[in-house]
Parts: structure tokens; sequence; C-alpha cells
């Protein structure tokens, strides 16, 4: 028996989507200058919201029926972020 197994659509698991915000969010706190690297970490974690977890979830969620129906759903990722068709990877 063989199972279909999607390609890496870090997009549609929303703890993905966190670690991305968080790791932007630290880089802001400027650790290197103002703070110490754990201080920065914490600070992150402060400024994300409920709502931009919420935002997260629903976000893969418009995927799922899609994912479930075994459609191709990575070119429409890919599309937007990058539009240039000789930019992508395949």
């Amino acid at each position: 028996m063989s199972y279909f197994l999607a390609p890496y659509s870090p997009f549609l698991n929303p703890i993905e989507e966190f670690f991305s915000a968080w790791r932007w969010k630290v880089f802001d706190h400027c650790p290197n200058d103002q703070m110490s690297l754990l201080d920065a970490m914490d600070a992150a974690c402060q400024d994300i919201t409920a709502e931009h977890c919420q935002g997260w979830i629903r976000h893969a969620k418009r995927f799922f029926p899609r994912c479930l129906a075994r459609e191709d759903i990575r070119c429409d990722v890919d599309e937007n972020m990058w539009p240039n068709a000789e930019d992508r990877a395949e």
C-alpha cells in the first residue's frame, strides 16, 4: 500500500508561520545592540497576538478542502511568492 505525501508546504502549518514571524520580530528588537538575545526573544513573543495566530490558522484552513481532494496547490503559492516563473524552483 502506498500513501500520498504532499510536497513540503509550510504555509499549511501555522507553527511555521509563527516561527517565521517570531524570527523577524526578534531581529527587529536588535538583540546585538539594545538587549540580550533572550530578552529579544521574550519581547518578540509579546509582539505576536492571538489574532496573528488565528489568521495563520484561517489561512491554512483555506487550503484543506483542496488538499483533501489531492489538488496541486503548490503552484498557487509559488505564483504568489515568485511571480516571475524563471525564479521558481521546480
